[in-house]
């Protein structure tokens, strides 16, 4: 049995309904935002720690989070269903650098958003699957170290075309990393005309993605670390504006 894994309920729900052999597995998890670890064990807690932030129950998230790693690494054949964006290559990241070197595993790799395709549409994605060799999975556990490791500059020196998005992934990642982000900095200049409400914020920062990758509830808690630190205020009932300190920002 193969056990198709991807990056969020959405996608998996429309895998659960189209005839293919095997369980569906969404793995769930933003690393572009909070503290990573490389071993499995080491990550969970944290993660579950991280991820409960916002009111959630750690101990909930951290066993969902080792029964998924449970269901990867027991798997004999897995089929992994990812997009382009920041988002699912890091996740494609750390399944590769958890797989058994014993596990026949195979790779969708789409240049489209497999949440808003239809069943029938991302099922006929499936005969572009092609096996991920030894060495791919070799790439991805380095890019993986390198990437909890907050070492990424000197890995965008070497070939990653095995993973074809990788490299402008990678990219994309060290301008989230900088000490103000990159999606921050959108945010900010997306109110230099006046005040917005959080909705027309995160549509107007979807429109500055190369690949677009954050979902609305992350563009929401950014929203409120801009405000939190200073640089929006309330304006009016729902809406955001820049401060003096936001406005000498984007100047």
């Amino acid at each position: 049995m193969t056990l198709h894994v991807t990056n969020g309920e959405s996608a998996a729900s429309s895998l659960r309904e189209r005839p293919l052999e095997g369980d569906v597995l969404s793995w769930d998890d933003v690393l572009h935002v909070g503290p990573l670890a490389f071993e499995p064990a080491e990550s969970r807690p944290i993660r579950a720690r991280f991820l409960a932030g916002n009111g959630g129950d750690a101990e909930a998230i951290e066993a969902k989070l080792e029964q998924r790693d449970d269901l990867l690494a027991r798997a004999v054949a897995v089929a992994l269903w990812f997009e382009h964006d920041l988002y699912d290559q890091l996740q494609l990241l750390q399944i590769l650098s958890q797989v058994s070197t014993r596990t026949n595993v195979v790779l969708v790799q789409a240049d489209v958003y497999l949440g808003s395709l239809e069943p029938a549409d991302l099922e006929a994605l499936w005969p572009s699957r092609r096996r991920v060799e030894p060495e791919t999975v070799e790439l991805a556990c380095e890019a993986w170290r390198a990437v909890v490791a907050d070492e990424v500059e000197p890995l965008l020196e070497r070939d990653t075309s095995a993973l074809p998005h990788l490299d402008a992934a990678l990219h994309r990642l060290l301008e989230e990393r900088q000490p103000l982000s990159r999606t921050k900095r959108q945010l900010l200049a997306a109110i230099t005309d006046g005040p917005r409400t959080p909705i027309q914020l995160f549509l107007a920062n979807q429109t500055q993605e190369e690949a677009i990758f954050l979902g609305d509830a992350w563009c929401f808690t950014f929203l409120d670390e801009l405000e939190r630190d200073g640089l929006v205020a309330p304006a009016g009932e729902s809406e955001l504006e820049l401060t003096p300190a936001g406005r000498a920002l984007v100047a």
